[in-house]
């Protein structure tokens, strides 16, 4: 194993081991905000568990980064090799534009809208996936958060 190999093992555990550090911190504070019970969660109850998955999946990573001996052997540039910087561009500016118009238009409307543009642009999927997928996404997670979560949502101009 030459220095280059070395050197990429090591910014893998260290990733990894950040991720964790960040997992366990969120854990920790969440714990603060009351975890309340399953029946009925506290604020802090989904943060935790997230915490929780995040610190769980890093450790793994750091695990496996730690035992292997087979590593990635190209240098880490290669990494970005190929990535279509077009879209990781256009999705953030979706995503601004998305949290920029959720007041106005609400969110069942802006996440139909989001999603379509996700779907069609991004993922180049055909209409028929396009709209059905944009459908089902923003009406799924407009039950979950609105009707099942009960959480307040903008209503935007349309009203619900």
């Amino acid at each position: 194993m030459d220095l280059r190999e070395k050197q990429v093992k090591w910014h893998q555990i260290g990733s990894a081991g950040v991720l964790l550090a960040f997992g366990l911190f969120i854990s920790i504070e969440a714990k603060k905000l009351g975890l309340g019970r399953i029946i009925q969660p506290g604020p802090g109850f989904f943060p935790f568990v997230m915490g929780i998955g995040l610190t769980i999946g890093s450790l793994a990573l750091v695990m496996k980064y730690a035992l292997t001996k087979e590593i990635y052997s190209g240098f880490p540039r290669t990494l970005w090799r190929g990535l279509k910087w077009t879209k990781v561009i256009y999705s953030c500016l979706a995503l601004l534009f998305y949290a920029f118009l959720l007041e106005s238009i609400g969110y069942l409307l802006s996440t139909f809208v989001l999603m379509m543009f996700l779907f069609r642009v991004i993922g180049r999927q055909s209409y028929v996936v396009t709209i059905l997928g944009g459908v089902i996404v923003s009406f799924s997670s407009y039950l979950l958060f609105k009707v099942w979560l009960q959480v307040q949502l903008p209503l935007g101009f349309l009203g619900f």
